[in-house]
This record gives C-alpha cells, sequence and structure tokens, in this order.
C-alpha cells in the first residue's frame, strides 16, 4: 500500500498536448510510474533539476522587477502552462526561460496570473500525499521496531523502504509544481514567428529541433541534447511540440545537485543490504539477493561519481544519461568519447539486471516466509 500511494503522489507531470487521448496519457503515466520504481533516483534527479530551473526563473525575473513571479509559476510555464499563439503559426509551449526572454525584449507582457490561481488548476490531492506520509512513517516504524525485537522483515518491506529515501527528496523538490494540470494559458501576439527570428539575428539562424524557440531554450542545456531516436517517441511527432516533455529539465545539474542525488541513490542501494542476513527459501536466492545488492551500491558508488564529474569545467568527455540524454566532447577522440560512455553504459546495464533480480526476489520470497513475518 506504501508503495502504491507514493508512486500515485510522486508524479508530477506536464501538461498534456491537445490531441493527445486518454489512452496515450495512460499509458504515459504507466511508464513513468514504472520509472519511480525501477529507478526512482532518476526521478530524484528529474525533480531537482526541474527545481534549480524554477529557482533560476525566479531570479531572472525579479531582476526585471517583477517580484510576484514565483517557482509556482516557473514550475507551471517549465511544465508547458503557457501556449504561445502567433499569426500563421501552429500555437506550441514556451518555457520559462522563453517567457523571461519574450518579457525582457517587449514581445509579451508579463502573465497575468496568480501563484493561487495556477495552485487553482493544479490536481494536487493533499490528502493523498498526507496519506503517503503517514503509510511511509508507519512502514519504517514498522521495519523499526520489528528489527529491535529481532522479528523477520520482507524483502518488500525493505525495498519499499529503500524507495521511500529518494520518493521523500523527490516530493521536496516537486512541492512547488502543479500537478496533473488539463489547460494551459494561451498568450495571443500580433507579431509573427518570422519577425521573432529576424530580430534575433545570428542568434536563431539554426533550424529549429523542438519549437521556435530553441535559440534561446538550447544553450541553456550546455551542449546536452536528446537521443535522436527518442526526439519523436511517446507522442511527439508534431513540430512545433505541443507539449513540453517531462524529462526536458533545463539547465543541467550543477555540482551541488548532481551530488545530492548521487548521496541519495548511495542511501537507496544501502538499504538493500539491511536484508543481508535475512532468511530466503533458498541459498542460491540468498546469494542472488546479496550479489545484486552488492552491484546496487557499487553502481551508485562508482557509476553515480560521472554525472558529477560531468558538472566540472574540465569534463570533455562524451556522456550519457540513463540512454535518454547525451553529451559530446568537444574534443572528439577515441578515448573522450567511449571512457564514460562505455563506463556509464556498462553500469546502466549491470543496474537494471540487478533491479531486475531483486524485483522477482521480491515476490518470489513471499512463497516461504518464516512464521514471525505475521507476527
Amino acid at each position: 500500500m506504501a508503495l502504491f500511494v507514493c508512486v500515485w503522489t510522486v508524479l508530477h507531470h506536464n501538461i498534456q498536448a491537445p490531441h493527445d487521448g486518454y489512452w496515450a496519457v495512460v499509458a504515459r503515466k504507466l511508464r513513468w510510474a514504472a520509472l519511480a520504481i525501477w529507478a526512482p533516483e532518476v526521478l530524484t534527479l528529474f525533480s531537482i533539476m526541474q527545481w534549480n530551473a524554477a529557482n533560476i526563473s525566479v531570479r531572472e525575473m525579479r531582476g526585471l522587477g517583477y517580484t510576484k513571479w514565483t517557482k509556482v509559476h516557473a514550475f507551471y510555464a517549465n511544465a508547458g502552462g503557457f501556449v504561445l499563439a502567433t499569426p500563421g503559426f501552429p500555437p506550441f509551449p514556451i518555457n520559462a526561460t522563453s517567457v523571461y526572454y519574450l518579457v525582457r525584449t517587449n514581445r509579451i507582457a508579463m502573465p497575468d496570473i496568480t501563484r493561487n490561481q495556477i495552485w487553482d488548476r493544479s490536481k494536487a490531492d493533499r490528502f493523498a500525499k498526507g496519506l503517503a506520509f503517514l503509510q511511509a512513517g508507519w512502514l519504517l516504524l514498522q521495519i523499526v521496531a520489528r528489527a529491535s525485537q529481532s522479528l523477520s522483515i520482507t524483502p518488500l518491506e525493505v525495498f519499499t523502504a529503500a524507495f521511500i529515501v529518494p520518493t521523500l527528496a523527490t516530493t521536496y523538490f516537486w512541492s512547488s509544481k502543479p500537478q496533473n494540470v488539463a489547460e494551459p494559458n494561451v498568450i495571443r501576439v500580433d507579431w509573427t514567428i518570422a519577425d521573432l527570428l529576424l530580430s534575433a539575428g545570428d542568434a536563431a539562424k539554426e533550424p529549429y529541433v523542438d519549437t521556435p524557440m530553441d535559440f534561446i531554450d538550447k544553450p541553456v542545456w550546455d551542449g546536452w541534447c536528446r537521443f535522436p531516436s527518442l526526439l519523436h517517441f511517446g507522442g511527439l511527432e508534431t513540430r512545433p511540440l505541443q507539449r513540453i516533455p517531462n524529462d526536458y529539465s533545463p539547465p543541467p545539474p550543477t555540482g551541488k545537485e548532481a551530488t545530492i542525488v548521487w548521496v541519495v541513490s548511495v542511501v537507496h542501494a544501502v538499504i538493500h543490504l539491511v536484508s543481508w542476513s535475512f532468511p530466503f527459501p533458498t541459498q542460491t536466492e540468498e546469494v542472488v539477493w546479496r550479489t545484486c545488492s552488492l552491484i546496487l551500491l557499487v553502481v551508485m558508488v562508482v557509476g553515480g561519481l560521472v554525472p558529477v564529474l560531468s558538472t566540472r569545467p574540465w569534463f570533455d568527455f562524451t556522456f550519457n544519461l540513463i540512454w535518454i540524454w547525451t553529451r559530446k566532447a568537444k574534443r572528439d577522440t577515441f578515448i573522450r568519447r567511449w571512457i564514460f560512455r562505455a563506463t556509464a553504459d556498462c553500469a546502466y546495464a549491470v543496474y537494471i539486471i540487478a533491479r531486475v533480480l531483486i524485483f522477482l526476489e521480491i515476490f518470489l520470497a513471499f512463497r516461504a516466509m518464516p512464521e514471525d513475518v505475521y507476527y
């Protein structure tokens, strides 16, 4: 129950595209729910990057004198809450960076929507979140109490306890993000996209990949881009994009943010070792659990260090982030192209295998539980 409630409440999806059907939205939510269970630290990474982007937006807007622009506004914008409608061009969502640029260049007025109005659009269920915290706290107390009485703890309980750690971090970083908003605000203007691009000069001379605002948005990504094979995945066939994908989190993580995610990931992996001396149905299953738990820890300690190093100015190596995002080395040599890329790819592959085996053992273990599990 705690696992289900935590997954249900932690996900904060961006606003769907106008043409998205019911089943397309359901399939997208299921994919992200699976990601939340299989790799909850990845969700923490996306949430902290979006949190950083919101803070940057607030500072930029206050630099223009707009003190009522809050993190809620920034999260709302980066989720696709503002859609730009220009003559002769399909409407498309603009993020907080684009809103800042258009306001600063007097292309649009500051969007007239209050924090409370945005929050009213949100379907964030405070009762469900409170229930999730209550369930998580109760589970942790149960585990501590059972351990103090030398009673057995199930692998599922350990798995859920480990899951709670990154989930709490994700919940904190997304605490100001509106949840499941259905309709965006449309900003209508009388100038054309051609006018905008011409006025931007050489900065906008390259063809856009996602939207005509790429000349403002993409430099913030510091060389990161989506894998070409994923550019049109999950209902993203149309250009300009009709929604902002859930994994779009400009700018990339800072050293501090990457370190926080690294620490959370290591703690998440360490908790699996609590089951080291637990009774398993067979010795083989015990060895599998111990081996996979150690693999998770090694991958998180060593492999998780690579994203931290990638934030350093001297880091000039091709690097893939969970097979979704990639950044190429500026000085493209064989070593720079493969040393960290191969390390990360191997770490991801081993991690996935270990997670699958742990997940299977969670359910296999129920066939022969010790009697004191039911006390």
